[in-house]
């Protein structure tokens, strides 16, 4: 079960290849129930430096067909070949904690089960970040969803604001290769090739335990979707909770453009409807969908709450092709106290280190002065535009005017609100739910000016792109990163992003909405 190699010299003479995962406490008995509903038998325990050990095998394991050999089935007569793959998992325990070494496919098993950060963070205290060879990431925001790099030698780590690591291989350092061995593989497990045979393992479970008490080195932002049927049906519950309170704790998300077959469609003019299987549809006409909307078709139709998140909306928009999405798909919501969010209709966990890069990100963005008068606002966005104030301080509305882009597409397309000089200004007020619509729509108008073949008319040069948000808030924040919102601080860094990367400055200015 464990696999020696080579050793170099000056090393030890034996090296084995080991997987590991961290298995919290709470989860050590339910992944010993799917070890036997899968076939793992325990054949052998023991104590090892202190732990207690388990090793689980497949004893009986069956027959699987070679597809190849079928192909050529008249080449071997009345013989009739199989193979027998068997594998294996060794699991440690000692106190509170617990890890498991995975061979063959039992690490499709025990990863429902384990710690989900825990390679990350052992990359983060003896991984050579001047050394990487290869990393998994992924984007919530933008258009990079998965990306995987290779590097050559010497290459240092590059991770951009926003982007998540599901995995990285790296040379270790220098100080820990003696105990760690001279690279390794990190995600959600450990793949190790270290300089130690199997009856020192328990020695070198000591060695990380005592590592992951130490402090990290540098920092990796990690993401993960939650998959446990556990704690999505928990977190569910306190969605189910948000939506059925008279708090407005959970927002409508209004994305900027949704893909639908090749169309853009954007937001702004669409009209709902609400279904329910068992239920009357309502469509909702001009009617804003908002939270009370959604409650007032709950209790009309009597919706019980095991049921709730079964409502789909279907979206209407004018020259657009009609589309649905199922209501979790529809919701902003971060869970109080807790690094996790609603995503796309999944549940994400993030961790420190990838919230403290966007905020240093967001905070590189510059940060206009909102005039004294307008630091305060007490009207709707369409006449904040057309109001004396703006026009007196030289400010041109361009709200509702689809003339600064022409497209070949049916659907207008509203550029920006206002411009002054070489800035031009998208204005939306409300929560941070609703001030994320405006940064998808500012995406969406980049896109088309970057993809300028769609594009028949430009008659504004755009050289400063500022979104200008106001807040519902007691205080103006200080610094654009002190927003509760992940949501809208992601989808801000996409914006920003895209700007720089067309050679326009990003900019933000805020007020207040009173």
């Amino acid at each position: 079960m464990i696999e020696p190699t080579q050793a170099k010299k000056g090393e030890s003479d034996v090296q084995v290849k080991l997987n590991i995962f961290a298995v919290p406490s709470e989860n050590i008995a339910p992944m010993e129930e799917k070890f036997e509903t899968v076939g793992l038998k325990s054949i052998h325990n023991g104590v090892q430096a202190g732990w207690k050990t388990t090793f689980y095998f497949s004893i009986d394991e069956e027959p699987n067909p070679i597809p190849w050999v079928g192909t050529f089935a008249d080449f071997f007569g009345d013989t009739d070949f199989h193979n027998l793959i068997y594998f294996g998992a060794y699991l440690f325990q000692k106190e509170d904690r617990c890890f498991v070494l995975t061979y063959g496919k039992s690490h499709f098993y025990a990863r429902p089960f384990c710690d989900h950060d825990f390679g990350i963070e052992v990359a983060k205290r003896i991984a050579d970040e001047n050394d990487i060879k290869q990393t998994a990431s992924k984007k919530f925001a933008g258009k990079k969803k998965k990306e995987i790099k290779s590097y050559t030698s010497n290459t240092p780590l590059d991770i951009e604001s926003g982007e998540s690591v599901d995995y990285i291989k790296a040379a270790i350092e220098l100080h820990a290769r003696e105990e760690f061995g001279p690279s390794g593989k990190f995600g959600s497990s450990v793949l190790l090739n270290v300089p130690t045979g199997k009856d020192e393992i328990g020695d070198l479970l000591d060695k990380l335990t005592a590592l992951l008490e130490s402090d990290a080195r540098f920092a990796l932002p990690r993401t993960t979707v939650i998959t446990d049927e556990t704690e999505v049906h928990k977190y569910n519950g306190k969605l189910l909770a948000a939506i059925t309170s008279d708090q407005e704790l959970a927002g409508f998300t209004h994305s900027g453009h949704d893909i639908v077959g090749v169309d853009f469609v954007f937001s702004g003019n669409e009209k709902f409807t609400l279904s329910c299987r068992g239920h009357k549809q309502v469509e909702l006409g001009d009617r804003e969908f908002d939270l009370p909307t959604l409650r007032s078709y709950i209790s009309s139709e009597h919706i019980d709450a095991d049921d709730i998140l079964k409502i789909r909306i279907r979206i209407d928009n004018e020259g657009q092709r009609s589309y649905s999405k199922p209501l979790k798909e529809a919701l902003d919501f971060i869970v109080d106290g807790e690094n996790i969010m609603l995503s796309q209709g999944r549940w994400v966990r993030f961790n420190e280190d990838y919230v403290s890069q966007l905020n240093d990100y967001l905070d590189s963005i510059a940060i206009e002065p909102t005039e004294p008068e307008l630091r305060g606002i007490h009207m709707p966005e369409p006449a904040f535009n057309k109001s004396d104030t703006i026009r007196k301080l030289g400010y041109v509305v361009a709200d509702k005017d689809f003339s600064k882009i022409r497209t070949r597409l049916s659907t207008p397309i509203e550029a920006w609100d206002l411009h002054r000089d070489d800035t031009v200004y998208a204005v939306k007020f409300g929560t941070a739910q609703k001030l994320g619509y405006v940064c998808d729509q500012a995406i969406a108008v980049l896109e088309i000016i970057r993809n300028n073949a769609n594009v028949k008319k430009l008659n504004h040069e755009v050289k400063i792109y500022c979104l200008w948000l106001g807040l519902k808030l007691q205080h103006l924040p200080e610094r654009l990163s002190d927003s509760n919102s992940i949501i809208l601080k992601q989808k801000i860094e996409a914006w920003a992003r895209r700007c720089r990367e067309l050679g326009i400055e990003p900019r933000i200015k805020l007020s207040l909405r009173q």
